[in-house]
């Protein structure tokens, strides 16, 4: 198992590239919000599918796969119970609904 860390941004900051033949199983999320607002974190799966023969040149998808928002001076974990059907197939980006250096992110995944 991995684990990928970054602090809040409102840019889409990556926490890691799945292979292509593979897909990132999450198996936890944390996010430590010691700031002073109410945060809420997206995360994104930024791909591009495998060409057929109806879409030659497919383009980049970009699917939200999870949010969650907390609260200023709380903390939330998620288990892996709950997110067990939680995979990327791309670039697994977090974005935030502002920058704060004191909301940390942090999430567990392993390849499959």
């Amino acid at each position: 198992m991995a684990t990928a860390r970054t602090t809040a941004n409102t840019t889409a900051q990556a926490l890691w590239s799945t292979p292509k033949i593979k897909k990132a199983k999450v198996t936890s999320v944390k996010v430590d919000n010691q700031g002073t607002a109410l945060r809420t974190i997206r995360w994104q799966d930024v791909f591009t599918p495998d060409p057929s023969v109806n879409v030659p040149s497919p383009s980049v998808q970009t699917i939200e796969r999870l949010q969650i928002s907390v609260g200023a001076g709380l903390t939330a974990d998620i288990p892996e119970t709950e997110l067990k059907d939680v995979r990327f197939l791309g670039d697994t980006k977090a974005i935030a609904n502002a920058i704060d250096t004191s909301c940390v992110i942090i999430v567990g995944y392993h390849m499959a």
